[in-house]
């Protein structure tokens, strides 16, 4: 995977680059404190990610099965990074 040399500087940018700007609301309705510092993590994927069109296949595969599987299936939002790192380890 390359690194992207272009920074993407919003929130907004960083979905749209991922490919997942639709969920936008979710993600920002997704924690359960009002934490959101799990918000950086979309700035990090935008960054690393070259391939939004597998990215999206990835994470629509991650939020069905949440949806499925988890008692809390938003929180799935908030973990998004770690379980991309850790299928990237697998």
């Amino acid at each position: 995977m390359q690194i992207n040399e272009n920074p993407t500087t919003t929130f907004d940018e960083a979905l749209a680059k991922l490919g997942i700007a639709d969920f936008k609301e979710r993600i920002m309705l997704s924690h359960s404190h009002g934490e959101l510092y799990f918000l950086s993590d979309y700035l990090a994927l935008a960054q690393a990610i070259d391939d939004p069109v597998n990215f999206r296949r990835f994470f629509l595969a991650v939020v069905d099965h949440a949806e499925k599987t988890w008692e809390r299936p938003d929180s799935v939002f908030q973990h998004i990074l770690k379980i991309f790192n850790e299928a990237r380890s697998a």
